[in-house]
Protein backbone atom coordinates (compact mmCIF):
# COMPACT_ATOMS: atom_id res chain seq x y z
CA UNK A 1 0.00 0.00 0.00
CA UNK A 2 1.71 3.79 -1.57
CA UNK A 3 2.21 5.84 2.23
CA UNK A 4 0.98 8.63 -0.21
CA UNK A 5 -2.43 7.65 -1.11
CA UNK A 6 -2.85 7.80 2.83
CA UNK A 7 -1.43 11.34 2.75
CA UNK A 8 -2.70 13.25 0.38
CA UNK A 9 -5.67 12.36 1.09
CA UNK A 10 -5.05 14.57 4.44
CA UNK A 11 -6.26 17.81 2.84
CA UNK A 12 -7.90 20.98 5.01
CA UNK A 13 -8.77 23.49 7.72
CA UNK A 14 -11.71 24.96 10.42
CA UNK A 15 -13.30 26.97 12.64
CA UNK A 16 -16.49 26.10 15.44
CA UNK A 17 -17.65 27.49 18.41
CA UNK A 18 -17.57 25.11 21.82
CA UNK A 19 -19.45 24.62 25.08
CA UNK A 20 -18.25 23.68 28.48
CA UNK A 21 -18.95 19.98 29.48
CA UNK A 22 -20.32 19.44 32.66
CA UNK A 23 -18.15 17.01 34.92
CA UNK A 24 -20.55 14.33 34.81
CA UNK A 25 -21.29 14.10 31.16
CA UNK A 26 -17.47 13.72 30.40
CA UNK A 27 -16.29 10.24 28.44
CA UNK A 28 -12.60 10.01 28.89
CA UNK A 29 -11.45 10.00 25.20
CA UNK A 30 -10.23 6.89 24.15
CA UNK A 31 -13.70 5.15 25.10
CA UNK A 32 -15.03 8.01 22.65
CA UNK A 33 -12.64 6.69 19.79
CA UNK A 34 -13.40 3.49 20.35
CA UNK A 35 -16.94 3.90 19.57
CA UNK A 36 -16.12 6.27 17.16
CA UNK A 37 -13.98 3.06 15.19
CA UNK A 38 -17.45 0.84 16.03
CA UNK A 39 -20.17 3.94 14.55
CA UNK A 40 -17.75 4.12 11.23
CA UNK A 41 -18.21 0.68 10.69
CA UNK A 42 -21.62 1.04 10.06
CA UNK A 43 -21.73 3.79 7.58
CA UNK A 44 -23.07 3.46 4.93
CA UNK A 45 -23.32 7.07 3.10
CA UNK A 46 -22.14 10.22 3.86
CA UNK A 47 -21.85 13.92 1.82
CA UNK A 48 -18.21 15.66 2.65
CA UNK A 49 -16.88 19.15 1.71
CA UNK A 50 -13.01 18.97 2.00
CA UNK A 51 -11.07 22.41 1.65
CA UNK A 52 -7.43 22.37 1.47
CA UNK A 53 -4.18 24.39 1.04
CA UNK A 54 -0.78 22.16 -0.50
CA UNK A 55 2.88 22.80 -1.02
CA UNK A 56 4.75 20.16 -3.29
CA UNK A 57 8.49 20.97 -3.79
CA UNK A 58 10.70 18.49 -5.59
CA UNK A 59 13.92 18.69 -8.03
CA UNK A 60 11.58 18.87 -11.05
CA UNK A 61 8.45 19.82 -9.92
CA UNK A 62 6.94 22.32 -8.17
CA UNK A 63 3.18 23.29 -6.93
CA UNK A 64 1.08 25.29 -4.71
CA UNK A 65 -2.11 25.82 -4.91
CA UNK A 66 -6.16 25.30 -3.09
CA UNK A 67 -8.35 23.03 -3.49
CA UNK A 68 -12.25 21.98 -2.31
CA UNK A 69 -14.06 19.00 -2.57
CA UNK A 70 -18.02 18.71 -2.21
CA UNK A 71 -19.32 15.18 -2.98
CA UNK A 72 -21.03 12.30 -1.26
CA UNK A 73 -20.16 8.46 -0.95
CA UNK A 74 -22.81 5.45 -0.66
CA UNK A 75 -22.19 1.99 -0.07
CA UNK A 76 -19.20 2.59 2.49
CA UNK A 77 -17.76 4.49 0.10
CA UNK A 78 -18.22 1.96 -3.00
CA UNK A 79 -20.15 4.49 -5.30
CA UNK A 80 -18.67 8.17 -5.39
CA UNK A 81 -19.79 11.27 -6.86
CA UNK A 82 -17.61 14.58 -6.58
CA UNK A 83 -17.01 18.17 -7.52
CA UNK A 84 -13.19 18.95 -7.30
CA UNK A 85 -12.17 23.18 -7.86
CA UNK A 86 -8.63 23.38 -8.46
CA UNK A 87 -6.05 26.13 -8.70
CA UNK A 88 -2.24 26.04 -8.57
CA UNK A 89 0.94 27.60 -9.59
CA UNK A 90 3.46 24.86 -11.11
CA UNK A 91 6.74 24.37 -12.12
CA UNK A 92 8.27 22.11 -13.96
CA UNK A 93 10.61 20.90 -16.70
CA UNK A 94 8.56 23.07 -19.18
CA UNK A 95 8.80 26.10 -16.56
CA UNK A 96 5.91 27.72 -14.57
CA UNK A 97 2.80 28.14 -15.62
CA UNK A 98 -1.05 28.40 -13.75
CA UNK A 99 -3.86 25.42 -13.73
CA UNK A 100 -7.25 26.05 -12.73
CA UNK A 101 -9.89 23.75 -13.30
CA UNK A 102 -13.30 21.97 -12.25
CA UNK A 103 -13.86 18.03 -12.62
CA UNK A 104 -16.44 16.05 -11.87
CA UNK A 105 -16.45 12.86 -11.54
CA UNK A 106 -19.32 9.42 -10.60
CA UNK A 107 -18.04 6.10 -9.63
CA UNK A 108 -20.46 3.60 -9.70
CA UNK A 109 -18.67 0.27 -9.74
CA UNK A 110 -14.88 -0.66 -10.70
CA UNK A 111 -15.79 -0.43 -13.91
CA UNK A 112 -18.25 2.42 -14.41
CA UNK A 113 -16.85 5.48 -13.88
CA UNK A 114 -17.49 8.88 -15.86
CA UNK A 115 -16.06 12.19 -15.87
CA UNK A 116 -16.79 15.43 -16.72
CA UNK A 117 -14.13 18.15 -17.30
CA UNK A 118 -16.25 21.32 -16.71
CA UNK A 119 -13.43 24.00 -17.03
CA UNK A 120 -9.29 23.12 -17.54
CA UNK A 121 -7.28 26.58 -18.47
CA UNK A 122 -3.09 26.87 -18.23
CA UNK A 123 -1.28 29.84 -18.47
CA UNK A 124 0.83 29.16 -20.64
CA UNK A 125 -0.78 26.36 -22.40
CA UNK A 126 1.62 22.87 -22.52
CA UNK A 127 1.23 19.96 -24.17
CA UNK A 128 -1.36 18.21 -21.90
CA UNK A 129 -3.63 21.50 -21.23
CA UNK A 130 -4.13 22.17 -24.83
CA UNK A 131 -6.92 24.42 -25.59
CA UNK A 132 -8.30 22.39 -29.14
CA UNK A 133 -7.96 18.78 -26.94
CA UNK A 134 -9.71 20.38 -23.37
CA UNK A 135 -12.55 22.47 -25.66
CA UNK A 136 -13.12 18.71 -27.49
CA UNK A 137 -13.64 17.09 -24.00
CA UNK A 138 -15.20 19.71 -21.72
CA UNK A 139 -18.81 20.28 -20.57
CA UNK A 140 -19.59 16.32 -21.24
CA UNK A 141 -19.64 13.50 -19.10
CA UNK A 142 -17.99 10.43 -20.65
CA UNK A 143 -17.49 6.82 -19.25
CA UNK A 144 -14.62 5.80 -19.34
CA UNK A 145 -13.24 2.80 -20.50
CA UNK A 146 -13.78 -0.41 -18.47
CA UNK A 147 -10.91 -1.43 -16.16
CA UNK A 148 -9.39 2.20 -16.60
CA UNK A 149 -8.05 3.89 -13.07
CA UNK A 150 -8.81 7.23 -12.26
CA UNK A 151 -6.03 8.43 -9.59
CA UNK A 152 -8.07 11.39 -8.44
CA UNK A 153 -11.03 9.48 -7.00
CA UNK A 154 -8.43 6.68 -5.53
CA UNK A 155 -6.24 9.77 -3.73
CA UNK A 156 -8.45 12.34 -2.59
CA UNK A 157 -11.69 10.74 -1.77
CA UNK A 158 -12.44 10.24 1.91
CA UNK A 159 -14.00 7.03 2.15
CA UNK A 160 -15.04 5.49 5.83
CA UNK A 161 -11.17 4.19 6.17
CA UNK A 162 -10.48 7.40 6.04
CA UNK A 163 -12.47 8.18 9.19
CA UNK A 164 -11.83 5.14 10.98
CA UNK A 165 -8.13 6.05 10.78
CA UNK A 166 -9.00 8.96 12.53
CA UNK A 167 -10.30 7.42 15.81
CA UNK A 168 -7.33 4.67 15.11
CA UNK A 169 -3.96 6.68 14.39
CA UNK A 170 -3.83 9.75 16.37
CA UNK A 171 -3.51 10.60 20.20
CA UNK A 172 -5.42 13.21 21.67
CA UNK A 173 -3.59 15.98 22.89
CA UNK A 174 -6.31 18.01 24.36
CA UNK A 175 -9.70 17.56 25.43
CA UNK A 176 -12.06 20.60 24.36
CA UNK A 177 -15.16 19.66 25.76
CA UNK A 178 -18.31 19.93 23.70
CA UNK A 179 -18.40 22.06 20.77
CA UNK A 180 -21.70 22.35 18.80
CA UNK A 181 -21.59 22.27 14.55
CA UNK A 182 -24.90 22.15 12.32
CA UNK A 183 -26.59 21.69 15.42
CA UNK A 184 -24.99 18.95 16.41
CA UNK A 185 -22.92 18.21 19.87
CA UNK A 186 -19.60 16.62 19.11
CA UNK A 187 -16.61 15.80 21.27
CA UNK A 188 -13.80 17.86 20.80
CA UNK A 189 -10.13 17.15 20.65
CA UNK A 190 -6.78 18.13 20.04
CA UNK A 191 -4.83 15.34 18.05
CA UNK A 192 -1.53 14.43 17.14
CA UNK A 193 -0.31 11.24 14.52
CA UNK A 194 0.54 8.19 16.60
CA UNK A 195 2.92 6.51 14.16
CA UNK A 196 3.51 3.20 15.64
CA UNK A 197 -0.23 3.54 15.24
CA UNK A 198 -0.58 4.05 11.96
CA UNK A 199 2.00 1.32 10.54
CA UNK A 200 0.64 -0.98 12.46
CA UNK A 201 -2.72 0.29 10.67
CA UNK A 202 -1.45 0.69 7.45
CA UNK A 203 -0.20 -2.98 8.09
CA UNK A 204 -3.68 -4.67 9.23
CA UNK A 205 -4.85 -2.92 5.83
CA UNK A 206 -2.22 -4.37 3.58
CA UNK A 207 -2.78 -7.96 5.29
CA UNK A 208 -6.17 -7.61 4.42
CA UNK A 209 -5.78 -6.39 0.72
CA UNK A 210 -3.29 -8.90 0.51
CA UNK A 211 -0.76 -6.63 -0.48
CA UNK A 212 3.50 -6.82 0.87
CA UNK A 213 3.81 -4.44 3.13
CA UNK A 214 7.16 -3.43 5.16
CA UNK A 215 6.73 -1.91 8.53
CA UNK A 216 10.58 -1.09 8.81
CA UNK A 217 10.38 0.98 5.72
CA UNK A 218 7.49 2.54 6.03
CA UNK A 219 8.52 3.61 9.64
CA UNK A 220 11.73 5.18 8.04
CA UNK A 221 9.80 6.98 5.36
CA UNK A 222 6.53 9.09 8.21
CA UNK A 223 9.61 9.52 10.55
CA UNK A 224 9.81 12.98 9.48
CA UNK A 225 6.27 13.65 9.56
CA UNK A 226 4.52 16.45 11.74
CA UNK A 227 0.81 16.23 12.00
CA UNK A 228 -1.42 17.93 14.25
CA UNK A 229 -5.11 18.46 14.13
CA UNK A 230 -8.15 18.25 15.54
CA UNK A 231 -11.34 15.91 15.48
CA UNK A 232 -14.81 16.41 16.10
CA UNK A 233 -17.04 13.20 17.06
CA UNK A 234 -20.96 13.50 17.90
CA UNK A 235 -21.82 12.78 20.90
CA UNK A 236 -25.18 10.96 20.09
CA UNK A 237 -23.83 8.80 17.08
CA UNK A 238 -20.03 8.47 17.28
CA UNK A 239 -19.70 9.77 13.45
CA UNK A 240 -17.03 11.67 12.80
CA UNK A 241 -18.46 15.10 11.99
CA UNK A 242 -15.22 17.00 10.81
CA UNK A 243 -11.20 16.67 10.54
CA UNK A 244 -8.48 19.01 10.75
CA UNK A 245 -5.06 18.34 9.96
CA UNK A 246 -1.64 20.43 9.56
CA UNK A 247 0.60 18.09 8.19
CA UNK A 248 4.67 18.81 7.05
CA UNK A 249 7.41 16.99 5.95
CA UNK A 250 5.28 14.65 3.73
CA UNK A 251 7.94 12.26 1.83
CA UNK A 252 7.30 11.97 -2.01
CA UNK A 253 8.99 9.83 -4.20
CA UNK A 254 12.21 11.21 -5.90
CA UNK A 255 13.10 13.30 -2.85
CA UNK A 256 10.65 15.44 -2.95
CA UNK A 257 8.25 16.68 -0.22
CA UNK A 258 4.83 18.32 0.54
CA UNK A 259 3.01 20.01 3.35
CA UNK A 260 -1.09 20.11 3.27
CA UNK A 261 -3.32 21.61 5.68
CA UNK A 262 -7.20 20.64 5.15
CA UNK A 263 -10.66 20.18 6.79
CA UNK A 264 -13.35 17.93 6.02
CA UNK A 265 -17.05 18.47 7.35
CA UNK A 266 -19.26 14.97 6.91
CA UNK A 267 -22.95 15.80 7.13
CA UNK A 268 -26.00 13.36 6.11
CA UNK A 269 -24.44 10.19 7.71
CA UNK A 270 -26.85 7.18 6.65
CA UNK A 271 -29.20 9.79 4.80
CA UNK A 272 -27.11 10.90 1.69
CA UNK A 273 -28.57 11.55 -1.75
CA UNK A 274 -28.46 8.57 -3.71
CA UNK A 275 -25.95 8.30 -6.85
CA UNK A 276 -27.10 7.25 -10.60
CA UNK A 277 -25.20 7.36 -13.35
CA UNK A 278 -25.30 11.21 -15.47
CA UNK A 279 -27.34 10.64 -18.08
CA UNK A 280 -26.40 10.88 -22.18
CA UNK A 281 -23.21 10.02 -21.11
CA UNK A 282 -20.85 9.37 -23.99
CA UNK A 283 -18.84 6.28 -24.27
CA UNK A 284 -14.66 7.76 -24.39
CA UNK A 285 -12.19 6.95 -26.87
CA UNK A 286 -9.93 8.23 -28.81
CA UNK A 287 -11.91 8.58 -32.19
CA UNK A 288 -13.36 11.59 -30.58
CA UNK A 289 -9.80 13.33 -31.50
CA UNK A 290 -9.82 12.31 -34.87
CA UNK A 291 -11.92 15.51 -35.50
CA UNK A 292 -9.56 17.62 -34.81
CA UNK A 293 -8.25 20.35 -36.86
CA UNK A 294 -5.47 19.76 -38.54
CA UNK A 295 -3.31 23.20 -37.15
CA UNK A 296 -4.16 21.64 -33.81
CA UNK A 297 -2.15 19.02 -34.32
CA UNK A 298 1.47 18.87 -33.42
CA UNK A 299 3.99 17.59 -36.21
CA UNK A 300 4.86 14.63 -34.38
CA UNK A 301 1.04 13.87 -34.42
CA UNK A 302 0.44 14.64 -37.74
CA UNK A 303 3.08 12.32 -39.02
CA UNK A 304 2.31 9.59 -36.51
CA UNK A 305 -1.71 10.13 -38.08
CA UNK A 306 0.13 9.05 -41.58
CA UNK A 307 1.09 5.57 -40.40
CA UNK A 308 -1.44 4.37 -37.76
CA UNK A 309 -4.27 5.30 -35.61
CA UNK A 310 -4.04 7.24 -32.42
CA UNK A 311 -2.74 4.68 -29.24
CA UNK A 312 -6.01 4.21 -26.93
CA UNK A 313 -3.34 3.71 -24.06
CA UNK A 314 -1.42 7.21 -24.86
CA UNK A 315 -4.81 8.93 -25.13
CA UNK A 316 -6.37 7.66 -21.82
CA UNK A 317 -2.90 8.35 -19.93
CA UNK A 318 -2.86 12.00 -20.89
CA UNK A 319 -6.90 11.95 -19.56
CA UNK A 320 -5.45 10.69 -16.20
CA UNK A 321 -2.44 12.68 -16.05
CA UNK A 322 -4.69 15.86 -16.28
CA UNK A 323 -6.72 14.19 -12.92
CA UNK A 324 -3.54 13.86 -11.18
CA UNK A 325 -3.19 18.25 -10.97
Amino acid sequence: MKLNRLTILLILALAACGSQVTPENVIPPEEVLQRATRAVQKLDSAQYVAQSDFDINSDKFSAVGTARIDGMLQDAGEQLRFQLDLTADIRGIEGPSSVAGTLEVVVITEDEVYMNIHSLTSQPNSAIFRPEIIGMLSGKWWQLSEGDTLPVAEKITPDPRLLQAQAQVVSVTRDRGITTINGRDTHHYDTTLDKEKLVSYLAAIAKEQFQEFDAAETQAAIEDIKASGQLWIDAETYFVQKIAWVVQSIPLEGDGIASVSFTITFRNHNDAPAIIPPQNAKVFSPAVFFTLPTEALFQEELEYQQDTQFDEDTILDIMQNMNTY
